[in-house]
């Protein structure tokens, strides 16, 4: 990704902390995966999704 290991780590810090993903194990070892919460509201997201990228598109 040519992304300082620091920078990846605070991003998916704040993804932890917003209920967005969760992390299993320790360190290096550890695995990242998409929250209950987030799977739950997934169809919503894409949604918004949707219509954040055609917002962007349009500028």
């Amino acid at each position: 990704m040519d992304m300082d290991y620091k920078t990846i780590r605070h991003h998916l810090d704040v993804l932890i902390k917003n209920g967005v993903i969760t992390m299993e194990g320790d360190k290096y070892g550890a695995m990242y995966f998409i929250s209950k919460t987030m799977e739950i509201n997934l169809d919503e997201f894409n949604q918004i999704w949707e219509k954040v990228d055609k917002q962007s598109k349009s500028k």
